[in-house]
């Protein structure tokens, strides 16, 4: 399941690429706070007879792209990713983490010099994410499941390096912050935890696409 979600977003995302005027890749780290879920896990492998402590602690790291296009001085486009699993064990129970987002970004393009280029924007979307647990005998199993949508607005850094007269590669720097419209719809086993992918996140990707002339990307080069 996990390779065939992996497979869709990568393919969504080099169609977007090779059809839109720019697409790249990039990897993400996000800043949670971990303590409603270990909270949760923790009472959990207690209820087990166990006296471990789950560790799970930010940043979540996440793999992804995006693609987009030019609309008069702005940007318009999206951009999807997946976590990295990240693991947890205690002394009677182990778990799993796994999250997936996709979003619409809208960006406000401004190049002070030629090839490096400042971007304030918004993405405006959603995520999910799948809280797996089991003993460590596997005999008892249970999973917490959620979904919410949000708004990110954040700000770009990127400079970048024609590679012929109609394109060109950039080296990007993102920072955002995800905010949740409302708390995470939850379904699966009873008593989720208290916990949403809400905060910090720092990006840093490679970016493909046309060169835009100043006249009609205000100067704003990919």
């Amino acid at each position: 399941m996990r390779h065939t979600i992996e497979a869709v977003i990568v393919g969504v995302l080099l169609l977007a690429a090779s059809c839109l005027g720019y697409g790249g890749f990039e990897v993400t780290s996000t800043f949670s706070n971990m303590g409603g879920l270990n909270q949760k896990l923790d009472s959990l492998n207690h209820a087990r007879n166990g006296t471990g402590r789950f560790t799970y602690r930010s940043p979540m790291w996440w793999l992804g792209g995006h693609g987009g296009e030019y609309v008069g001085p702005v940007t318009l486009g999206g951009s999807g990713a997946f976590s990295i699993w990240h693991h947890s064990q205690a002394d009677s129970l182990e778990s799993r983490l796994f999250a997936i987002r996709a979003n619409f970004e809208a960006g406000f393009p401004y190049s002070p010099i030629e090839w490096i280029t400042v971007r304030p924007c918004v993405e405006l979307g959603g995520n999910g994410m799948v809280v797996y647990a089991q003993t460590l005998n596997a005999d008892s199993k249970m999973w917490f499941a959620a979904w919410n949508v949000g708004a990110a607005p954040g700000i770009e850094l990127m400079g970048s390096l024609p590679t012929s007269s109609e394109s060109s590669i950039g080296l990007f720097v993102k920072a955002s912050y995800y905010i949740p419209f409302s708390g995470p719809a939850w379904f699966g086993d009873k008593d989720p935890p208290a916990f949403s992918l809400n905060g910090f996140a720092i990006q840093i990707g490679l970016r493909f696409g046309r060169t835009v002339s100043r006249a009609e990307g205000d100067g704003f080069e990919y």
